[in-house]
């Protein structure tokens, strides 16, 4: 991929719909509506009335608005306080800050800020729960070297119900 095609991005417009697998050589931004699966080698991003129902893969996401789908980055995953997703994450990092009804699954920090609500597993090397964001699920937490031994048993696990206020 040449470095042109790296910086440039591709818009879903507000009033489209797309129904089947989006290619984006760059970064993409939605602000319509996708269904299917998108695959981007830059960032994705949805603004507040995008609407996607599809899993998404990219090198980095933010999500303004909801997404029905798994997301899967090798750097960040954003969630704002505005946005919803029915999936799960895997990425490099995750900052939560809205809903998700999923797991996530991340190599280094996961953090909640104060309006999120994660009902799902959260495993990752650090995690941030800010006062306010509530927390229904599982904490596996994992150093660099048990990244590899996800499975074997010999991990730290610590239970939360609720965590609120």
């Amino acid at each position: 991929m040449a470095d042109t095609d790296a910086s440039q991005v591709s818009v879903v417009s507000r009033g489209t719909k797309i129904e089947g697998s989006v290619l984006a050589a760059g970064s993409l931004r939605v602000e319509g509506e996708v269904t299917g699966s998108i695959t981007a080698r830059g960032e994705v991003s949805l603004s507040p009335h995008g609407r996607v129902h599809a899993d998404i893969k990219a090198e980095s996401i933010t999500l303004a608005g909801q997404v029905t789908g798994d997301l899967e980055a090798s750097g960040d995953v954003s969630l704002p306080a505005e946005s919803r997703l029915d999936g799960n994450i895997r990425a490099r990092n995750a900052d939560v800050g809205g809903v998700v009804d999923g797991d996530v699954t991340v190599s280094g920090r996961a953090s909640l800020g104060p309006n999120a609500r994660v009902e799902g597993d959260i495993t990752s090397r650090s995690l941030a729960i800010a006062e306010g964001a509530v927390f229904v699920g599982r904490s596996v937490m994992r150093t660099e070297g048990e990244q590899a031994e996800a499975g074997s048993g010999r991990l730290r696990r610590h239970s939360a119900a609720t965590v609120a206020d």
